[in-house]
C-alpha cells in the first residue's frame, strides 16, 4: 500500500507561497521606487517651469451700508463691483447703492469707492423701472461673456424668470449698452460631448438579445434587468454588471439608448421601458468595469488631455479612478472652464441657479487630482 507523499506536497505549496511572497515585494519595492522617482521628477519640472500651488492669501471682510445678503462679485480693471440685496422696508424707490457696491482691492484689503462707474442716466433709469414693475426684483449674478458683463436679475418665482443689464467692459471702464440682452445670457453646453443613440444594425438577435455599442460593450434591458456585457454572446445572458428593471416583460426595442465614447470609457444614458428617469453608467473597457453615476444627467464636462471626466460632485479617470464629493449640492450647472497660465492646472465652476451657490473644482493635469473643492457664495 503506498501512502501519499504528504511532506513533498507541503514543499510544494510553501515554496509556491514563497515564490508568490517574493515577487509581491519585489513589485511593491519597485512600484515604490517608481513612485519616488516620479516624485522627485515632478520637484525638479516645477522649479524649471514654475508652479503655483493654490492656497488662500489672505480673509477681509466687505462693509456695506446696510445689512445685506452679497450674491455676487465682479473685477473692472482693478475695480470689484459687489452685488446684493437688502429689505427695502419703506423706502418708495430703490437706488443704486441698495444693490451695488465698488471696491479697489489694494494690499489684500478692500477700499470702497463712488459708484462713478456706474453713473449712466439710460442705466439708472431702467434700474429703477425694473424695481418699479417687477415687484419681486432680486439681483442673482454677473457674468462676463466675451467682452460683455450682464447684470442679471431675477423677477419671477422661476431661476429662468430673469432679466438682464448688458455692458461692455474695456481697460477699466463700463460702457452701458441695453436691457434688451437677455437671450445673449446663455450658459455653455452642459455636455461636452453629443449623445448618439445606436442604429437598428446594432442589435444582436438570440436567445438572449442585446445592443452592440460600437463593438465595445453590449447592453439590454430584458428578463427583469439592464446587463452590460463585454462579449458579442446572445447565448447567455450574463454580463459584469446587472441591475433590476420596473417592467419585467420588456423587449429589445422598449429601451432608450444613448452613448458617448471618450478615451477608454463609454458613457451610456438608458431608460428602461415605461420608466421616467435615465441610468447613467460609466463603462471603462481598459478594466471592464461599470459604475453608475447619475449625475452626468445635469452636466458632463471632458478634463483636458483626454485624462477622464468631471462634473459638480466628482470625477472619474481613463484610469479608473473615481471620487465623489459628498458636498450636498443639487441642481448645479456648468459656468466655465479657467486654465492657468502654465497649463496645467484647470478651474472648473460650476453654479446652482436657485441658491446663488458656486463650486470651484481646480484639476492638475500632472498630479490628475483635484484639490479639496471649494463652495462659495456672493
Amino acid at each position: 500500500m503506498n501512502l501519499p507523499n504528504t511532506t513533498s506536497e507541503k514543499e510544494t505549496v510553501q515554496l509556491e507561497s514563497g515564490t508568490y511572497e517574493i515577487l509581491r515585494n519585489r513589485l511593491q519595492d519597485n512600484a515604490k521606487d517608481l513612485q519616488a522617482r516620479l516624485h522627485n521628477l515632478n520637484q525638479e519640472r516645477k522649479q524649471v517651469f514654475g508652479a503655483i500651488e493654490t492656497a488662500l492669501l489672505a480673509t477681509e471682510r466687505v462693509t456695506t451700508e446696510n445689512n445685506c445678503i452679497p450674491w455676487d462679485m465682479v473685477p473692472v480693471g482693478d475695480a470689484f463691483i459687489f452685488g446684493y440685496n437688502v429689505v427695502i422696508g419703506l423706502k418708495s424707490e430703490v437706488e443704486l447703492a441698495d444693490v451695488f457696491s465698488l471696491y479697489r482691492y489694494e494690499n489684500q484689503i478692500f477700499h470702497q469707492q463712488p459708484l462713478t462707474m456706474l453713473e449712466n442716466t439710460t442705466f439708472k433709469d431702467d434700474f429703477q423701472k425694473l424695481y418699479k414693475y417687477y415687484k419681486n426684483t432680486q439681483f442673482v449674478k454677473f457674468a462676463v461673456i466675451g467682452t460683455s458683463l450682464f447684470m442679471v436679475f431675477r423677477v419671477g418665482k422661476g431661476v429662468n424668470d430673469i432679466k438682464t443689464f448688458k455692458w461692455t467692459i474695456k481697460d477699466n471702464s463700463l460702457t452701458y449698452l441695453d436691457n434688451r440682452s437677455d437671450h445673449e445670457f446663455l450658459y455653455p453646453g452642459q455636455h461636452d460631448f453629443t449623445w448618439k443613440r445606436p442604429s437598428r444594425d446594432a442589435h444582436r438577435t438570440g436567445k438572449y438579445p442585446h445592443v452592440s455599442i460600437e463593438d465595445k460593450v453590449f447592453v439590454e434591458t430584458i428578463h427583469g434587468d439592464l446587463t452590460i456585457k463585454v462579449e458579442d454572446n446572445t447565448a447567455t445572458g450574463q454580463g459584469i454588471y446587472s441591475e433590476e428593471v420596473e417592467d419585467k416583460d420588456q423587449t429589445l426595442d422598449d429601451s432608450e439608448i444613448y452613448y458617448a465614447i471618450i478615451g477608454n470609457l463609454v458613457l451610456l444614458k438608458i431608460k428602461p421601458y415605461r420608466e421616467t428617469k435615465y441610468r447613467y453608467l460609466v463603462y471603462n473597457a481598459k478594466l471592464q468595469t461599470v459604475r453608475r453615476i447619475d449625475a452626468l444627467e445635469e452636466c458632463c464636462v471632458l478634463l483636458p488631455d483626454n485624462q477622464g471626466i468631471i462634473y459638480a460632485y466628482g470625477y472619474y479617470l481613463q484610469t479608473g479612478e473615481f471620487k465623489q464629493f459628498e458636498n450636498n449640492l443639487t441642481h448645479m450647472v456648468f459656468e466655465k472652464r479657467i486654465a492657468s497660465p502654465n497649463g496645467e492646472d484647470f478651474l472648473y465652476v460650476f453654479y446652482n441657479k436657485e441658491a446663488g451657490i458656486y463650486l470651484l473644482l481646480s484639476y492638475n493635469i500632472i498630479a490628475q487630482k483635484i484639490e479639496n473643492p471649494v463652495i462659495c457664495h456672493g
